[in-house]
């Protein structure tokens, strides 16, 4: 069981962002730990609300954010014009964790675009106070290869049209749960009408410029991927790990998932292991000091 809060927070550049977290209902034991989560395009944060209680369980609070133009933040749907809008609303969220949380050791876990963008954040501004990154099905590399003179047709568009829609997300293709899949169809703060071309054309640069500079990363990193993603490649995930410079590495292929592995066929076993990599990751408790009679 958790307590839910929302919140309200305000970026740089004055657009406002919608933040919730969870936290463990047993307030007699203190957090092992804080889940700072970086959803994915066209969802928003409560649609980890159940991850959110799998980490409760094990005394982990859990909080987010809405991206802007993403569920119920401020913003263009979908649209930004610099991939740096992404990491400035990113810092100023988890500079809130920090104020919210304290010294409770922090998480990122970034899904598909949002493990670009926590991936790019980690490695372009390397917040001491992380201590591990986890990228679920990171967006590294579109699921379909993009040729050349489409991708530059694509850059062209994003100059002179920035908001016309270049591709929708098939919401079939997240989950091999038909549940899922319907449910994502279904709500209302789902996005998935069309990307701009200005993000699709920003979201690329950043997927060159991570793995341009992957060696720069030195966090522990958590990579958890699907075989059958058709939505970010997996061999993206592959590539970034074999070059990131973390030596503490750990890169998990889930065979036959789909893109959201977390919310696919089997996801209790996906939400162990990176449960199980998060403790693997704490500081042993402290065994308490031993009674000493007086004499």
């Amino acid at each position: 069981m958790t307590t839910h809060s929302e919140s309200r927070l305000k970026a740089s550049d004055g657009l406002e962002l919608h933040v919730q977290s969870w936290r463990p209902e047993n307030t007699t034991e203190p957090l092992r730990a804080v889940v700072a989560i970086v959803h994915g395009m066209g969802e928003h944060g409560g649609r980890y609300a159940r991850l959110a209680a799998h980490f409760a369980a094990h005394q982990i609070a859990t909080i987010t954010y809405d991206l802007r133009g993403h569920g119920r933040s401020a913003g263009a749907r979908v649209f930004i014009n610099d991939f740096n809008e992404y990491l400035d609303d990113t810092e100023i969220f988890l500079t809130h964790v920090r104020h919210t949380f304290g010294q409770v050791p922090l998480f990122v876990l970034g899904h598909s675009m949002g493990g670009a963008i926590a991936a790019l954040y980690t490695i372009t501004r390397a917040p001491a106070h992380v201590r591990g990154l986890m990228l679920s099905s990171p967006a590294l590399a579109p699921g379909e290869p993009v040729a050349p003179w489409m991708a530059k047709a694509g850059r062209w568009v994003s100059r002179w049209l920035p908001k016309v829609p270049v591709f929708k997300i098939d919401p079939a293709m997240i989950s091999r749960d038909k549940s899922v899949v319907d449910a994502a169809k279904q709500d209302p703060l789902n996005a998935y009408r069309g990307t701009p071309a200005r993000t699709a054309a920003e979201l690329l640069d950043a997927m060159a410029r991570i793995h341009a500079n992957a060696d720069a990363l030195h966090l522990p990193l958590y990579i958890f991927h699907g075989t059958a993603d058709k939505l970010t490649a997996p061999w993206a995930s592959e590539q970034f790990h074999h070059n990131a410079g973390s030596q503490d590495k750990t890169l998990r292929l889930y065979p036959g998932h789909f893109h959201e592995t977390l919310n696919d066929l089997d996801r209790e076993k996906v939400i162990g292991d990176l449960t199980q990599w998060m403790l693997q990751h704490l500081p042993l408790a402290k065994t308490p000091e031993p009674a000493h009679d007086s004499v």
